[in-house]
């Protein structure tokens, strides 16, 4: 029942979450391009200190491209604009085994990283993207 709770409270929030119009995504500054290799090294920095075993994580991801995160004026957030790295990063868990390559996208902005998320599943099966501390 928590789960369920949960997963409702989640979708209503980001039923909040507004997108950029086309004339918003024209004229934004993304910032400086990003090579892919560079961006890779940002995220595997990242996430060095959130992973049980970072030296071991497998990553696999994809071109930079042009993006956006969406803004949740509820929590006080605006839209970012940046450079959209999506990797499937499989890392190791306490005990020491793999768990399954999982999504991961990192929002790069002129050579920062200024938004991170990854996959967080609900007991009761439903997964989302949820903002990396």
């Amino acid at each position: 029942m928590r789960s369920i709770c949960l997963a409702a409270a989640l979708a209503a929030l980001t039923a909040c979450a507004s997108a950029p119009t086309a004339d918003q995504q024209r004229v934004a500054d993304y910032g400086e391009p990003i090579a892919q290799a560079e961006a890779v090294q940002l995220a595997k920095a990242f996430l060095a200190t959130r992973l049980k075993d970072p030296y071991s994580a497998v990553y696999q991801c994809g071109q930079p491209t042009k993006g956006y995160t969406e803004a949740a004026p509820l929590f006080g957030q605006k839209m970012q604009f940046g450079y959209l790295l999506d990797c499937a990063i499989n890392s190791k868990n306490s005990f020491g085994a793999f768990t399954g390559a999982k999504p991961y996208q990192f929002l790069i902005r002129n050579g920062s990283i200024v938004s991170a998320r990854g996959q967080e599943c609900l007991s009761g099966g439903g997964c989302y993207m949820a903002p990396l501390q």
